[in-house]
């Protein structure tokens, strides 16, 4: 069974008594170390897909199987572990603290982990080495360019060992040379890591 499968989701929007369809019928596969993007113009439901896929929403209809278990198949608590553990997200936004270290942005998702609290600074580290970001850890993220920021985004996805990381129009906020760098970085650790 593919590690995400989606069949006929479908996602409808009801404001006051008004129906607006988000998405219609979509199904497809994603195989573990697949490098996937999802295209297409603005308003096409591409943002509501990756909340559905990231547990942050659920469908009004069809079935996704994450890791061959659907939404219903888990506990709130459950669904929660899973986007902690199995989950890394990239936003557009960076959604970094401003006024806190590069390293203390990374360790973030880890204050909601099981990792011990001993591990959390070598975590981190490595996730910032592995986003080529080692000489800013210590940088406040408000001194960071928009791709600095962006690759500190990426090493905080990273940072829990995540099974699959989504990216919500990780360089709609960049330049075009800071963007394409921002898609080699994860096309590299899709490469190194994807398994």
């Amino acid at each position: 069974m593919a590690f995400i499968s989606v069949r006929d989701v479908a996602k409808t929007y009801v404001n006051d008594g008004v129906a607006t369809p988000a998405l219609e019928e979509v199904s497809f596969d994603i195989e573990r170390g697949e490098f996937v993007a999802i295209m297409g113009p603005s308003g096409s439901g591409k943002s509501t897909l990756l909340h559905i896929l990231g547990f942050l929403d659920r469908p009004t209809a069809g079935e996704y199987r994450f890791d061959g278990k659907t939404v219903a198949d888990y506990t709130e608590n459950g669904l929660a572990h899973v986007r902690n553990q199995k989950m890394g997200f990239v936003f557009q936004a960076f959604n970094l603290l401003p006024k806190t270290s590069v390293l203390e942005n990374v360790k973030l998702p880890l204050i909601y982990s099981a990792v011990p609290a001993g591990e959390w600074e070598s975590r981190a580290t490595h996730a910032i080495e592995a986003v080529g970001l080692s000489h800013r850890v210590q940088h406040y993220s408000s001194q960071l360019s928009g791709g600095e920021r962006q690759r500190v985004a990426i090493a905080r996805a990273l940072v829990n060992d995540p099974e699959v990381i989504f990216a919500d129009e990780p360089t709609g906020n960049l330049d075009s040379k800071s963007g394409q760098a921002v898609m080699e970085t994860l096309q590299k650790l899709n490469a190194e890591h994807g398994h």
